[in-house]
């Protein structure tokens, strides 16, 4: 570059394209020099590009740069699953060499075949030690504090999807992906799955509010395939969906994740249903999303036609799996919606304390569970008989003082404390 510089006088040369930069390429000059260039974790992807870069290659000298760079990264890196994350973290900031040179590739299948294998021997060192124990079907794994799917939350979202695909590519178990991906939610959401109570859907930066969108649209995509035995918690379901409507995400994103939460409802809490509006999308001010809630229980109750349809198609099925009528006693199905009517009847009596909820909206949630879902109807009427008092409270326009003896006699409704 000095030799075809046409003015002889010229005192600086611009070297936009060096991957790594100024310090990338002074590390380059000092290994050229005799310096001794120490590699870490931090660095070694960097040289490895740089040395491609500049052809620091075995063609020009022995133990070129790319060389040594190599060998660091298949005895330090590549055998090492929390190593190679952190390697592949330095990556994305060496893009597009470091994609072109196929060492982001390599990393992440190095990542894949390396949690599996782990995968492997756990379980069989957990077999060799419990065997012939009766209390093997009922352990849970362990997760250690320094697990290595922790150290995947320092990867950028795109990353994380490729390492995401490629462990399931490669057969690691749902369970550990769903842990996975809770984790990394957990971070990247900024403690938005981890207290709902900060999803109100205000989000006053516009880019922060697209970024949690991008962000729970992906964990969504990434989720374990439905299943009523789905290895996804239902509190991060619900967190997730209450992210999801904040943000505002796609419609497409929110019926997925109500239809999960529809497939495990007889697991859910009160807590997990209390799914707040997005205020900017709230023309009549309420306080929860029932429309969303009434999506979730509808596909709870047409998980029984499903059922049938599956169990014509398959005859030869477990007697432990066949489908069995809501009217039989000693249904699984029935004890399964009597749980999820008295988890619709509380959620009844807390939804009607909003004074802005209409009574059609009431009058559907009320009416959405057939007549056999419930053995006694007590939980419905006291909802009925608090979103009464609600309407004549605020339609009266009580001053203040009245409206606080009824929260008063709510609270003593529900506690049953009448006298």
């Amino acid at each position: 570059m000095l030799l075809e510089a046409k003015d002889s006088k010229v005192s600086r040369i611009s070297l936009p394209n060096v991957p790594g930069g100024a310090e990338a390429f002074e590390l380059a000059a000092k290994f050229c020099y005799g310096i001794n260039v120490e590699f870490t974790l931090s660095n070694v992807a960097m040289l490895k590009c740089v040395a491609h870069f500049l052809e620091m290659t075995e063609e020009f000298s022995e133990k070129n740069l790319e060389t040594r760079a190599e060998a660091y990264l298949k005895e330090t890196v590549l055998p090492n699953i929390s190593n190679t994350i952190s390697v592949l973290h330095r990556c994305e900031t060496l893009v597009p060499t470091s994609e072109e040179i196929s060492l982001v590739s390599r990393l992440i299948n190095a990542i894949a075949n390396n949690a599996c294998k782990e995968q492997l021997t756990t379980g069989l060192q957990k077999l060799d030690h419990n065997f012939p124990s009766k209390t093997i079907t009922n352990m849970e794994p362990e997760t250690p504090s320094e697990w290595w799917g922790k150290s995947l939350n320092v990867l950028s979202l795109d990353f994380f999807q490729r390492v995401l695909s490629a462990v399931k590519s490669k057969g690691l178990k749902q369970d550990m992906i769903s842990k996975i991906l809770i984790n990394y939610a957990h971070n990247s959401l900024q403690g938005i799955v981890r207290d709902h109570h900060a999803v109100k859907g205000c989000f006053p930066d516009l880019e922060l509010q697209k970024k949690q969108r991008v962000i729970v649209e992906a964990i969504s995509g990434l989720l374990p395939t439905q299943s009523r035995k789905s290895p996804v918690p239902m509190a991060f379901l619900s967190s997730l969906l209450k992210a999801a409507i904040a943000a505002s995400a796609s419609t497409s994103c929110r019926s997925d994740l109500e239809r999960r939460i529809g497939l495990q409802l007889d697991q859910a809490i009160l807590e997990d249903i209390l799914i707040p509006t997005n205020s900017h999308q709230n023309t009549h001010g309420t306080i929860y999303d029932t429309d969303s809630i009434l999506r979730i229980f509808s596909n709870f109750l047409n998980l029984d036609e499903e059922d049938e349809e599956d169990n014509n198609n398959n005859h030869l099925r477990d007697e432990s799996e066949m489908v069995y009528d809501y009217d039989s006693p000693g249904s699984p199905k029935q004890s399964s919606i009597l749980k999820v009517s008295k988890l619709m009847d509380n959620y009844l009596a807390e939804v009607a304390l909003d004074p802005n909820l209409l009574p059609s909206k009431f009058i559907s949630l009320a009416e959405l569970l057939p007549d056999h879902a419930r053995i006694v109807s007590d939980g419905l009427y006291r909802a009925v008989d608090i979103f009464l008092k609600v309407k004549i409270c605020f339609s009266l326009k009580l001053p203040f003082h009245c409206k606080l003896y009824f929260y008063i006699l709510h609270y003593c409704s529900i506690t049953n404390c009448y006298k």
